[in-house]
């Protein structure tokens, strides 16, 4: 049964054990209860095959320190979504932070396209930003509207662009 040493705070320890008939693959993400520290994991019949420190691809770090804390930890849902491949809910995460930011700024609750155009009349978005944002939202609508699949490329992009938005809100 393999040990898990958390990486975030190093005193919570983690047991594991996956027995299966024939061939099994377990890939998730460990949540230390101890510090909130969250690693990616992936064990193949009871063996840990890949045990990373932190998430791949943290955009959320490179958020200001005044992006508030809600629009942060939906960032970070986006991406443990991309993480597990839940493309849908990734960029519906996104959207999500694009419109509570919006509002958060002061922006009427409306249908999205003619908030993102109120924050640019009002000089909260610059072009190029609103460009990105009409973009969050297109891949918003497929998330939740559409049967289109997405891919992972496309899916990162709106999480940097998601990112930008919000830092450029909140300076």
């Amino acid at each position: 049964m393999p040990q898990i040493d958390c990486p975030g705070c190093d005193r919570s320890r983690a047991y594991i054990d996956v027995q299966c008939n024939g061939s099994a693959e377990l890939k998730g993400i460990i949540n230390c209860l101890e510090c909130g520290h969250e690693f990616p994991i992936i064990l193949q019949n009871g063996v840990i095959k890949k045990l990373d420190t932190a998430l791949p691809g943290i955009q959320s770090d490179k958020l200001n320190s005044s992006v508030p804390s809600d629009l942060k930890e939906d960032i970070q849902e986006a991406e443990r979504a991309h993480y597990g491949q839940c493309f849908k809910a990734c960029v519906a995460m996104c959207r999500r932070a694009l419109q509570l930011a919006l509002i958060e700024k002061g922006i009427g609750d409306t249908r999205l396209t003619p908030m993102l155009k109120e924050a640019l009349t009002k000089k909260l978005l610059n072009d190029d930003t609103y460009t990105l944002s009409t973009t969050i939202k297109g891949y918003g609508d497929i998330g939740v509207h559409r049967k289109d699949k997405l891919d992972s490329e496309e899916v990162k992009m709106v999480i940097y662009s998601a990112v930008r938005m919000l830092n450029e809100l909140f300076p």
